[in-house]
């Protein structure tokens, strides 16, 4: 169930992501239609002397709008011209900070200098500076007389050195800072045995001073073209840089995938692309369905007295995993859904461990109390049985008036028992209605006394009546009389020859003590169990039936009454109160 509605609910999220790339793919293509149609941009670069070609007007156009909108949607460009003549496509860039007026650039394409795996280790350190720049909350901050950016207390900087007059890269190096003031002294000595390890290994330009404080240099790389030591060093200049690399502000891990994805870097102008050009296809407005990898081709044309004036193919290509976005939106959900699985499932278990506890029980209790009813069957039985071989022995008219008095006593025994049983069956199920009508305790006890007489004669008992009030209460009289008969029963019958049965009633109590035998305390917890008739649960056949104080406490119960018994200075106290929130 938790799978499936897990599955059900990743799908629906899926399709809601599916529509949201398109959406942002066909924004971003727009956009980007947008700015290479741009004349008054074109020209301000051109006027600048920054650009000469129109494949270095739009280096930068089409790798800065890379990857910039999520992890799970990853996009390319490319800039073809009439003949199908790949002029630029989406590259890794260095940003430089506060350029060279002599410099005819703001950007460095680094993927015309650099080795794939050069690429992966500056993009690595790249993707360090921005983790640092988010953990430290930095905000650039402008040095004198610059317009750009300088960031200042990063853990890496990134620095590039060019020839004066020329736009080509001679090095580029990373570098960790440390910017404790404290502990720059102690790095000195770190420091300047780090410089002179590097020039052992690989000269460097003599940057000026700033590179070397607080840090250490970890990565350089060396235009292999470039023959630095004939070159004096003032013939350099260095500038700082940052990367921008697509996708890197992600994670490292998410540039990488992007940068080895075939479908996003070798992008060619397929002829099978020319179907949503309405002058190749009639029916181009007719485009099918968005897919997790698209590519898409339209056709601009520049104005004839713009200086890069013609025909160009823009093409780009989306590499987009729903699935994945969906999922991970979900993980929460997953975690919390599966948290509420674990609780259900426990709480089933739970519920199924009690149920089959009570079953247990019930199992237990049924065979006591088959084996309480065969016992207390089995005596006045066999009594019967004796009585009748008897009349059937002897016919003198004295003794078979006698068993049969005796076999009419027993068959009422049997008829008691099975009133009894009746009680506790109608007690114990779950369609029991009590009535509700108001009830005087004190009445009921003084009407099962006189019920009680011929037996209080005859053990020649002392009863005390002392009533402090009266006990009112609302609830099924026929079922409180019972619970009270059984009480005084036991006070009388479990009473001494001569002794004493002392009542008190007050409106919230009810008690019957007797100068009978104390109750052990190993049998007290147990007094109102099911047929528990003293040390312990009955085993054999001389024990006897105990449903008197079982039936008065449920019945108690059933009347959100407290029954409970305890020992006495003077014997055994039955006592009757009410609950404390019911009173």
């Amino acid at each position: 169930m938790y799978l499936a509605l897990m599955g059900i609910a990743t799908f629906l999220i899926k399709g809601t992501f599916m529509e949201r790339f398109e959406t942002y793919f066909n924004t971003i293509f727009n956009e980007m239609e947008e700015n290479i149609r741009d004349k008054e941009a074109k020209e301000e670069w051109l006027a600048n002397g920054y650009l000469k070609t129109a494949a270095h007007n739009y280096d930068p156009m089409l790798s800065y709008r890379a990857g910039t909108v999520s992890a799970y949607f990853q996009y390319s460009f490319a800039l073809f011209d009439e003949e199908k003549k790949l002029l630029s496509q989406s590259k890794n860039m260095l940003s430089l900070v506060n350029p060279d007026t002599n410099l005819f650039r703001e950007y460095l394409l680094v993927d015309d200098y650099l080795s794939q795996d050069e690429l992966k280790e500056l993009a690595y350190y790249g993707n360090l500076q921005i983790t640092s720049f988010r953990s430290k909350s930095a905000f650039p901050s402008s040095e004198k007389g610059g317009s750009q950016p300088v960031y200042n207390s990063l853990d890496y900087r990134i620095m590039i050195a060019f020839k004066r007059g020329s736009d080509v890269p001679v090095q580029i190096v990373v570098q960790k800072m440390n910017w404790n003031k404290d502990e720059k002294e102690k790095n000195n000595a770190e420091v300047s045995a780090d410089r002179q390890t590097h020039l052992e290994q690989e000269e460097l330009i003599l940057f000026s001073n700033k590179i070397w404080d607080h840090g250490r240099i970890v990565w350089s790389w060396t235009n292999p073209e470039i023959d630095i030591s004939k070159i004096p060093q003032n013939y350099f200049f260095e500038l700082e840089c940052y990367p921008s690399f697509p996708y890197n502000s992600l994670g490292y891990d998410r540039w990488l995938a992007w940068q080895e994805n075939p479908f996003l870097q070798n992008l060619q102008l397929d002829d099978d692309l020319f179907y949503t050009i309405p002058r190749y296809n009639a029916a181009a407005d007719e485009f099918p369905p968005f897919l997790p990898q698209t590519k898409k081709v339209s056709e601009l044309f520049i104005l004839k007295d713009d200086k890069l004036a013609g025909t160009y193919f823009l093409v780009a290509a989306v590499d987009c995993h729903p699935w994945l976005a969906a999922m991970d939106y979900m993980k929460y959900f997953y975690l919390l859904g599966f948290a509420c699985m674990l609780v259900c499932a426990c709480v089933l278990a739970f519920a199924i461990h009690r149920t089959n506890l009570r079953r247990d029980a019930l199992e237990e209790n049924r065979r006591d109390f088959t084996n309480a009813i065969a016992h207390e069957l089995k005596t006045p039985l066999c009594a019967i049985r004796g009585y009748a071989e008897n009349l059937k022995e002897d016919t003198v008219t004295e003794k078979r008036d006698h068993y049969l008095d005796q076999i009419i006593l027993k068959t009422e025994e049997m008829d008691a028992l099975a009133a009894e049983m009746i009680y506790v069956s109608r007690l114990d199920s779950d369609t029991l209605v009590l009535k509700k009508e108001p009830v005087n305790l004190n009445d009921l006890v003084q009407t099962q006394l006189e019920k009680l007489d011929d037996v209080i004669s005859a053990k020649k008992l002392l009863v005390l009546y002392q009533p402090e009030g009266e006990f009112h209460l609302t609830g099924d009289r026929k079922y409180l009389e019972k619970a009270v008969w059984n009480l005084l029963s036991n006070a009388v019958s479990c009473n001494t020859e001569g002794g004493t049965v002392r009542i008190t009633v007050s409106k919230d109590r009810c008690g019957m003590e007797n100068t009978g035998e104390r109750i052990p305390d190993a049998d007290l917890p147990h007094v109102f169990e099911m047929f528990y008739s003293g040390q312990g649960r009955l085993e054999d056949a001389e024990k006897h039936l105990g449903l008197g104080l079982y039936l008065a406490k449920k019945i108690c119960t059933l009347h959100h009454l407290s029954l409970t018994v305890r020992n006495t200075e003077m014997g055994v106290l039955a006592e009757i109160s009410r609950y404390k929130s019911h009173s």
